[in-house]
């Protein structure tokens, strides 16, 4: 090939963060996996069952947007919570940690893999053939904070999830409390859902049919990919490889899924919504009383940029990778052969990925050339995003 026009930088693009995707036998067997951890932890004769248990994931796996790690060597982490319906008047944080302990603890299967108790989770450790490991989140609902959500005007589907988890560090961790951490990532996950409807009902048609409509939600993650998901699965590949050496120091997944689903404006091209992604994330991370943040969009008191304060490394290379990734986007753009896309996407994602999808484009174009022909141009094309880094909005 020649020459390279945006469409085939939309390809590679969807190429490589397809290959960042975990594979389909790798999610199937954590989910089965998952699924049996809550079988043994609230089915049949387990002293939880009758508090009407419920396991489900959280972050990337619930959202779509895992990337395989860097390294062969590295495992997944797959989040879960383990949610039983019990009042904060009737249990301690401590008490409600441990019934999911002793109950992983009872298990001749479980009680081996247990890694050291967590600040919030119990860890279960697999094989290193499963390339994964688990935590598990103990909770329960919230149903005090999910009412004056709703009447802040939190949408009900968004708030009706909230939950309170544990924290071993906390004074009270031992105490029957009315003060205990939140969270709520079913929420947030109906919330990013929100911010791609279009895309995904219409690959979910594309795909499924009319017929299938009424099991949307019973669609594994893994099979629809909209462009806000591949996006923020390239915008953390491009992270990691930038902050390699740093990772204790490096963007949070949260923030830049936060701020990627605010700037998505349902484009249905991939370079089309990195375009508009990365030009308009920054103004969603605003000052208040000169502190930095970034609001939780189910939780409106929650700053998902919190540790800035006590860390300012991560506010400043915060900063340089926004920065960076313009840069560096606006090269990819700049693509204009085989030869110039290696140079430009390698350093940037990473060698193996970079030139497979380099590799199947060339293929394609092989086995389409009167389409190739046609879209050939003999000059590179040079698209910038528009306007000018802000970092902050007042």
């Amino acid at each position: 090939m020649s020459r390279i026009l945006r469409p085939e930088i939309g390809y590679l693009l969807n190429e490589i963060a397809q290959s960042l995707d975990i594979s389909n036998t790798l999610f199937e067997d954590a989910e089965k996996k998952y699924r049996a951890v809550g079988s043994w932890l609230g089915e049949g004769d387990s002293p939880l069952a009758k508090f009407t248990p419920e396991i489900y994931p959280q972050g990337s796996f619930l959202l779509g947007t895992v990337i395989k790690p860097l390294s062969d060597e590295d495992e997944y982490d797959i989040d879960l919570v383990f949610r039983l319906l019990i009042l904060k008047d009737q249990i301690s944080q401590k008490e409600l940690k441990n019934l999911v302990g002793d109950r992983l603890k009872a298990s001749e299967v479980y009680k081996h893999m247990l890694d050291e108790e967590g600040k919030r989770c119990w860890t279960i450790k697999y094989a290193e053939s499963a390339q994964f490991h688990m935590d598990i989140l103990p909770a329960i609902p919230d149903e005090l904070y999910s009412s004056i959500l709703q009447k802040e005007g939190i949408p009900v589907n968004f708030a009706s999830t909230s939950i309170n988890i544990t924290d071993k560090t906390l004074e009270n961790y031992g105490s029957i409390s009315n003060d205990w951490p939140r969270s709520n990532p079913k929420g947030f996950a109906a919330w990013f859902q929100s911010r791609m409807l279009i895309q995904y009902s219409e690959l979910y048609k594309r795909v499924f049919g009319e017929a299938f409509k009424a099991e949307i939600e019973k669609v594994p993650n893994y099979r629809i990919k909209t462009p806000l998901q591949r996006c923020i699965q390239l915008l953390k590949r491009h992270r990691d490889i930038n902050f390699i050496n740093d990772q204790d120091n490096k963007p949070a997944s949260i923030l830049i899924t936060t701020l990627a689903a605010n700037a998505y404006e349902n484009e249905a091209d991939i370079v089309d919504a990195m375009v508009s992604i990365i030009d308009r994330m920054p103004s969603f991370l605003v000052k208040r009383n000169g502190v930095a943040w970034v609001p939780n969009p189910i939780d409106p008191t929650e700053n998902f940029a919190d540790r800035w304060v006590d860390n300012p490394n991560r506010e400043r290379n915060f900063g340089y990778w926004l920065q960076k990734v313009k840069s560096d986007f606006n090269r990819i753009l700049t693509c204009y052969d085989s030869d110039s896309a290696s140079k430009i996407l390698t350093p940037i994602f990473g060698e193996r990925v970079s030139n497979s999808s380099i590799a199947k484009l060339e293929e394609k174009s092989q086995s389409q050339a009167p389409f190739y022909n046609s879209v050939l141009q003999k000059t590179p094309p040079i698209v910038n995003i528009t306007n000018p880094p802000k970092p902050w909005r007042a």
